[in-house]
């Protein structure tokens, strides 16, 4: 479990970017963290690994507070939305690198460069962007690390890349490992989150299971319903509404994120009546 208490940080000369943000995760989950541009996606990552100190406040994974350290970074891994990586090959990085974690996999890393098109025998320096992200998260998932936190990782990726990372992020996934997945491309992973987080001025506006904002709320076109947020789209008016009790129907992350920036009010009284 993750547990971040009355955490509050800013950057030199800025007014706080989080003032007392409390906030807890549930371990073994794929969790979505959301938020529009500036709102401290990045930065939070960037705490949980103690990449960045808070000024104030303690987060704890799995009990502990989270301290820099060989302990800590032997069970967590980030990748960030960018990043440079040393002129060697794929394959020497990994023979120097995979020994500080000591649940790496090399049969797994195969694989993953396999489904995801990786050619182990260039270096960094001459791959794409697209292409050293794709090595750099063959990588990461196959240190099997109890948090793995990755910021926009669907940035850089083509269409056929971006499928194959959920197809395998969809097989990775069990209850020893907490996946957070900061993101502005909502669509890329709708369907492998299993909760969702979204901050906004500085707090945390939601933070639900999917299960329990399905039971919330319905998606999708919005003819003849009371929404409470709708859209223009190419398929018409759509949006979301208070769900019936029985209520079944796909899980829009989009919408529910919009929803949750532009009709906030709504949107958190139907969570509060309904989840209590």
């Amino acid at each position: 479990m993750i547990q971040v208490n009355e955490l509050t940080f800013s950057y030199p000369q800025k007014s706080n970017l989080f003032d007392n943000l409390s906030l807890r995760l549930p371990a073994g989950e794929i969790i979505g963290l959301l938020g529009r541009n500036g709102v401290g996606k990045s930065t939070l990552i960037k705490l949980l690994s103690s990449l960045l100190t808070p000024q104030q406040g303690v987060i704890c994974f799995q009990g502990k507070a989270i301290t820099r350290g060989a302990e800590l970074y032997s069970r967590l891994m980030v990748v960030p939305e960018e990043f440079t990586l040393p002129k060697v090959t794929v394959k020497s990085f990994v023979q120097h690198t995979a020994p500080l974690y000591p649940a790496f996999h090399q049969e797994q890393f195969d694989h993953y460069c396999n489904v995801l098109e990786v050619d182990c025998s260039a270096k960094f320096s001459d791959l794409s962007m697209g292409q050293r992200k794709k090595a750099y998260l063959a990588f990461a998932l196959a240190c099997n690390v109890e948090l793995l936190l990755l910021d926009e990782p669907t940035n850089g990726l083509d269409i056929t890349a971006k499928a194959a990372l959920r197809s395998i992020l969809a097989a990775y996934a069990d209850e020893s490992k907490t996946i957070i997945i900061s993101t502005h491309q909502a669509h890329d992973i709708e369907n492998l989150v299993d909760r969702v987080v979204i901050l906004e001025g500085g707090n945390v506006l939601i933070n639900q299971s999917v299960a329990e904002l399905q039971s919330c709320f319905g998606f999708g076109i919005v003819v003849g319903r009371e929404a409470i947020y709708s859209q223009q789209s190419v398929a018409g008016q759509v949006g979301i509404w208070r769900a019936d009790s029985d209520e079944e129907g796909r899980f829009d992350l989009e919408l529910m994120f919009n929803a949750a920036i532009k009709a906030t009010g709504e949107v958190c009284s139907v969570i509060a009546q309904k989840l209590g």
